[in-house]
């Protein structure tokens, strides 16, 4: 419908992988103009720390089991494959343009170093030792695990399907359950899963949703909803400064409290992201007043929010 010129703006709910195709019709019909913002939180394999594996759940809370699926994951393959190029590699952080963002915690523990996973894996305790390609948990079950997708998300199965190649390579089995959005999201928030990918929601602004990133109430952060009484003691200090930044007035505080809480995110690292993607949009040349530039920040109101009708003129044909 853009592309036809039945609509003047585009972006709420494009996917980058729309980015050559919108170029090539920019080109050929040069009736609106295409833009890319960002780059923004990208997508995330969120681990659940409670799930009803024991097995799997004792591995999920070892940071070398952690460490070693982000290290194992080959981000610039999935960069060039499906993301034509816009995404940035990246770990667990605060993600632009969140003020306390560095380069460096952006960046930490988002190399691919394969060998490294297979020797922080090792080191955890989980071999392969009947040789069938997959190491075991100590019962001597395989070391597997299901990944929840949804079905609507853009590349999400082709993403995926990448990163399982990618685990596979360093002896961990993972398998994918794809279903509707309003089936997957229920499972997340009721704890019914081992693996949940989705967008990483609010690393850009993590004191917007703190309920996903500290202990707020008996059963968050969904990732861990038995943290009130089984969480480690990084996340009990970051949920306490977290807190603390919510509540001051006083502006050296809050960042005091907030650097050190990024700090310790990025170095216990609780879940796997990809890293911060470009996101393209469109405008049609009839509209006035359109900026070169947007938010796609949840804490924004995502793409559209930020642009408001009352901004935007029609220009004289």
């Amino acid at each position: 419908k853009f592309i036809n010129g039945e609509l003047d703006l585009f972006g709420r709910y494009s996917q980058i992988a729309m980015f050559e195709t919108l170029k090539q019709s920019e080109r050929q019909n040069g009736t609106y103009k295409v833009y890319l913002s960002g780059p923004v939180p990208a997508h995330v394999f969120y681990l659940n720390w409670d799930t009803a594996k024991p097995q799997l759940q004792n591995a999920f809370r070892n940071r070398n089991v952690r460490l070693a699926l982000s290290h194992a994951l080959n981000r610039e393959e999935i960069n060039q494959l499906l993301y034509h190029g816009f995404l940035v590699p990246a770990g667990f952080s605060f993600y632009p343009p969140n003020p306390y963002y560095t380069e460096e915690t952006f960046k930490r523990h988002s190399q691919y170093d394969p060998d490294f996973a297979r020797k922080l894996l090792d080191e955890a305790g989980y071999r392969d030792t009947n040789g069938d390609g997959y190491r075991e948990f100590p019962d001597g079950s395989r070391f597997e695990f299901t990944i929840d997708i949804a079905t609507s998300s853009g590349a999400t199965a082709d993403i995926t399907e990448l990163a399982t190649d990618h685990w596979k390579a360093v002896g961990l089995k993972a398998n994918t359950f794809a279903a509707l959005r309003d089936i997957i999201v229920p499972r997340r928030y009721s704890g019914d899963f081992d693996v949940h990918y989705w967008w990483f929601d609010s690393a850009d602004d993590p004191l917007s949703n703190r309920f996903e990133w500290a202990i707020t109430a008996h059963n968050m952060p969904y990732w861990h909803r038995t943290a009130t009484t089984e969480g480690p003691d990084w996340l009990r200090e970051c949920t306490r400064l977290f807190e603390i930044a919510a509540t001051s007035t006083d502006t050296a505080i809050v960042r005091s409290s907030m650097v050190k809480a990024r700090d310790l995110y990025t170095e216990y690292i609780p879940a796997i992201p990809l890293g911060a993607s470009y996101r393209v949009w469109g405008a049609h040349k009839r509209l006035g007043n359109i900026p070169n530039d947007v938010s796609f920040a949840e804490v924004h109101g995502a793409w559209g929010r930020p642009i408001t009708h009352e901004q935007i003129f029609i220009q004289k044909e």
